[in-house]
């Protein structure tokens, strides 16, 4: 088989979203592809559930061992045959035509990347607080949820930083940027399910802080910045922490996780900013 498309996704513990995933891969409007799929040493019936396709446009490699996303990513591209991939993530479902109106642009625009359009939940769903939003709806976002590059470019990247906690699709994207342009195609849409972020998984998001640093001083980044300073609003709380009530007057509150998770926003304020302060030290980098 020697497909056009290689569609490049990892999966931990992902029963409940990877066959629908999957489904939606399977019936495209185009069909020479195949589909990649790392599993990350998942505990659940994940395994079980892509067997049963028996698909031989599935190629399922099991990790020997933890290798978390990035370097799962790289593991699956070792295997992709595709002269394009295409990224997804496994709890997402993409549309029929994802891989068509990807390749619209990756043929025709003069693009070495495309970048499609991630929508949460569904169009007109409207978020809570604590609602854990991902999605990209006008591009400049480098999501790997939706994304797709040449064979050519991933390669000369030489695969994602296994090094990065988070953020390393955004490394990814912009290290791929200085080999020609990313366009951004509405019509490629990826829709991704409800994730309630529960304190605790506020608390531990706060080390990805550290990332922020790094790219700044790799690229200049200054998304989430203003001047040299990271989540600004952020940074007030810490020194008046009152503010995290601000978020009753401009975020919707319906639900018990909603006002749960709003005292773990100073606790995840502080936290950020001590780890920020921190990796700013050990790479020699001003940002407060």
């Amino acid at each position: 088989m020697n497909p056009d498309v290689s569609v490049v996704m990892c999966a931990r513990n992902a029963e409940k979203y990877i066959g629908n995933c999957i489904g939606s891969i399977l019936n495209q409007t185009f069909q020479n592809f195949e589909i990649v799929l790392v599993d990350d040493m998942s505990s659940d019936n994940t395994a079980n559930i892509v067997m049963k396709f028996n698909d031989k446009r599935i190629r399922y490699i099991r990790n020997k061992e933890w290798l978390k996303i990035s370097r799962s990513r790289n593991e699956g591209l070792k295997y992709a045959k595709g002269k394009y991939i295409f990224f997804t993530d496994a709890d997402c479902t993409v549309s029929p035509n994802w891989i068509e109106e990807g390749l619209k642009y990756l043929e025709h625009k003069n693009c070495i990347g495309v970048e499609g359009k991630i929508t949460y939940v569904s169009e007109d769903y409207e978020p809570t607080f604590s609602d854990h939003l991902m999605e990209n709806t006008s591009g400049g976002k480098f999501m790997t949820g939706n994304e797709a590059f040449t064979k050519d470019v991933v390669s000369a990247l030489g695969g994602f930083d296994g090094k990065m906690r988070s953020l390393t699709d955004r490394d990814f994207g912009l290290r791929a940027m200085k080999h020609g342009k990313i366009c951004f195609n509405p019509n490629m849409i990826v829709y991704h399910p409800r994730v309630i972020l529960t304190p605790t998984a506020l608390i531990k998001s706060a080390a990805n802080t550290a990332d922020r640093v790094f790219l700044f001083k790799r690229f200049g980044e200054r998304e989430c910045m203003f001047w040299r300073i990271v989540e600004p609003f952020n940074l007030t709380k810490t020194i008046f922490p009152p503010l995290i009530f601000v978020s009753l007057f401009f975020n919707r509150f319906n639900t018990t996780s909603d006002f749960r998770l709003l005292p773990y926003t100073y606790v995840h304020a502080i936290l950020e900013r001590l780890q920020l302060w921190k990796t700013c030290a050990i790479e020699r980098v001003f940002l407060i």
